[in-house]
């Protein structure tokens, strides 16, 4: 039996934010408490609505489902990163900017997310909010647009040199 052996194995780092022994992931973590709830609370005012009411019966599933519609664009890119060809994974894992097909495959995997994070907070998250689909719909756009995961489009090689 061969046993095969990585040295130096390279990974994106929007990769660390799923690898719960990291100290980047305890950083992304409350951060994306911290910046989920500011989101929140710009959807509250932007709704006229109270912000401690809404962010008790809504926060955990807002956070809970950004973390995870962020997973699953991850999930997804690193999932196209190795079937595609080696220049177009390069660009998606390592620096976006490299290709233009690489970028696009990005964006649109940051846009899945985006879309996902949407969904979640307005079929879940919003569920026990007496609020009007209108305002749910609008406050579940604005932490889609503001908590996207950014972060697939940094040009994480820049971290190897």
């Amino acid at each position: 039996m061969k046993k095969d052996r990585f040295y130096n194995i390279l990974f994106p780092l929007w990769f660390f934010l799923f690898i719960p022994s990291t100290w980047l992931f305890l950083i992304t973590f409350l951060g994306n408490a911290a910046i989920d709830s500011l989101v929140l609370a710009l959807g509250c005012k932007m709704n006229h609505r109270p912000f401690v009411t809404t962010w008790k019966k809504s926060f955990l599933w807002v956070f809970a489902f950004g973390y995870l519609a962020d997973f699953l664009g991850g999930a997804l890119l690193f999932i196209l990163s190795t079937v595609l060809d080696n220049p177009l994974a390069y660009a998606m894992m390592f620096n976006p900017f490299s290709s233009f097909a690489g970028f696009l495959l990005v964006a649109l995997m940051v846009a899945v997310a985006g879309e996902l994070i949407y969904l979640f907070n307005l079929k879940v998250s919003f569920r026990k909010l007496d609020w009007p689909l209108k305002e749910k719909r609008k406050a579940a756009l604005v932490l889609a647009v503001l908590t996207a995961p950014y972060l697939f489009l940094f040009p994480s090689i820049l971290l190897y040199r």
